[in-house]
């Protein structure tokens, strides 16, 4: 039984797996030529340094003098800052990101494990909770990441015929406690490919390497124990709109919550060789993007932080209580 989400979200949200002729579409591509000679890799002239989901979080990325990144600071709207500090190996491979707070205090570590090419291991701590971890990959024939191990919990990952991850599921032990669905029905790129150096969002857990392409759809379901589905994010594809560049990367996303009945409006801004270029070509409905939102939730996808067993399942617990005492109350 399908119930939809109608209270706060007390969880991380995303997300989650991942732009001078003008062309629009639904789900449409709008190009403004704003950043003309975007690449992809490390020799590409354009990078992107900035990511705003309202009221989720910001992304912020810095890049040294190889181009490739060297701070990810990820800022969420109740306060808490990780501010990643990337260091890299002789053959460029990130070896190592060490979390800090605004006051420079260490707060997070991550450290990497390589088998030759590929990623084998991810060790944590979390150093405020006290916990730490070791996540382990698996592999399909295609060097997709398909699953990650973590302790008592895991992640199966699902990927299209593209390359792109279709479908994330979570598990703590035998426990099916959420699932995050993406659909691309567009081919706008993904722009966290130009964010050299890295190739997945370690920050959080069950993502894979970077998509292909941007998402259209997400699709967010937790369960309760006894099966129970109550949905989280469900946009409607006809009203997904981008705004790209001349390389198909996005300077906006603006997407619409069937569920939460309103608008979720993202821009996304690029360095070009030194010269920050950020863009806020969104829709005239993301200025009424809170206030659109007719029940109160947050509209976006969403990604786990990376933590314990105990502490994510902790977070959906919670929220699906106060989903039951939400719906007993109306």
């Amino acid at each position: 039984m399908k119930r939809n989400l109608i209270t706060t979200l007390n969880i991380v949200l995303f997300a989650g797996t991942i732009l001078t002729s003008c062309k629009k579409e639904n789900a449409s591509a709008e190009n403004t030529g704003v950043t003309n000679d975007l690449q992809v890799g490390n020799n590409s002239s354009c990078k992107l340094t900035h990511n705003d989901w309202p009221d989720i979080f910001t992304w912020d990325f810095h890049y040294n003098d190889k181009g490739l990144a060297d701070e990810w600071r990820i800022a969420y709207p109740y306060g808490y800052v990780q501010n990643f500090k990337l260091k890299y190996d002789r053959f460029n491979k990130l070896s190592k990101a060490d979390a800090y707070d605004d006051f420079d205090n260490l707060i997070f570590t991550d450290s990497f494990t390589y088998s030759g090419n590929r990623l084998v291991s991810l060790k944590w701590a979390d150093l405020l909770a006290g916990a730490d971890g070791d996540v382990l990959f698996t592999y399909n024939s295609k060097g997709q990441i398909i699953r990650e191990d973590d302790g008592g919990t895991h992640q199966d990952m699902t990927y299209d015929n593209m390359g792109n991850c279709i479908r994330a599921d979570y598990y703590d032990g035998t426990y099916f406690y959420f699932s995050d669905r993406y659909t691309f029905e567009n081919n706008v790129r993904n722009p966290l490919l130009t964010v050299s150096g890295v190739d997945f969002m370690f920050p959080y857990a069950g993502v894979g390497f970077f998509n292909k392409l941007w998402f259209t759809n997400n699709l967010s379901i937790f369960y309760d124990t006894d099966g129970t589905e109550y949905v989280l994010n469900d946009f409607d594809v006809s009203q997904t709109v981008f705004t790209t560049n001349q390389q198909n990367f996005p300077t906006s996303a603006n997407y619409y919550n069937k569920i939460s009945q309103g608008p979720l409006d993202l821009t996304f801004g690029y360095s070009c060789n030194g010269s920050d270029n950020f863009t806020n070509q969104g829709s005239a409905q993301s200025n009424n993007a809170m206030a659109a939102n007719k029940t109160g939730l947050h509209q976006g996808p969403m990604l786990l932080r990376m933590g314990s067993a105990k502490s994510m399942r902790a977070r959906v617990t919670e929220l699906v209580k106060q989903m039951k005492a939400q719906q007993q109350s109306n």
